[in-house]
């Protein structure tokens, strides 16, 4: 005769066999009015994509030229691939902006180009520096894994600038122009009003 499992037993595996059938999405589902909140307080929403498996994408413009950009929370700063800065520095020459040092590596000399308009969406900052450096190694990595290059970073620098919120479940960056707090008419949202 067969062993007996325990009724608390056969519930656990009951309910990881149906957590398992359930979809991410649903699992992590954002609460309603979140979205009506942000946008309420001045938010811009922004539609991010898939990039292989492990990255999300925004398409942003630098200079009102676009280009795909990975987001990155861990870079502080926003930068343009070497490679790609032609396309966006309106024949303006990059200032000396540091060294640049990360999980990619240390040492690698970075420039700025002052004064950029930066537009994600309806988001906007017409004053902004936009940094640039090598991203052939990032890139490199990329088509390796049979995905196409992109053209930069999103950093930490505009997302903390724009107040982010990043709704994966969704595939929304929530992000609030640097003007949204100014004047009296506005305010930061409250999720809990919205409840």
């Amino acid at each position: 005769m067969p062993a007996r499992l325990p009724v608390r037993t056969l519930w656990t595996g009951a309910l990881a066999a149906a957590l398992a059938c359930t979809p991410v999405a649903a699992q992590n589902a954002v609460p309603a009015g979140v979205a009506t909140a942000l946008e309420a307080g001045g938010y811009a929403s922004v539609p991010m994509r898939r990039h292989g498996d492990a990255h999300l994408t925004v398409e942003m413009r630098v200079n009102d030229v676009p280009g795909v950009f990975i987001l990155d929370t861990g870079a502080g700063r926003t930068v343009i691939d070497r490679a790609a800065q032609s396309r966006f520095d309106e024949g303006r020459a990059a200032v000396a902006g540091g060294v640049a040092t990360g999980a990619g590596g240390a040492g690698v000399a970075i420039e700025a180009l002052p004064d950029s308009r930066l537009r994600i969406g309806d988001y906007r900052d017409e004053a902004f520096t936009v940094h640039v450096m090598p991203l052939d190694h990032v890139n490199a990595a990329f088509v390796r894994r049979g995905e196409a290059a992109v053209d930069g970073v999103l950093g930490a620098d505009v997302l903390e600038r724009g107040g982010a919120v990043i709704d994966y479940p969704n595939l929304r960056l929530y992000l609030r122009n640097p003007d949204a707090g100014r004047g009296a008419a506005s305010s930061s949202p409250s999720i809990s009003e919205q409840r």
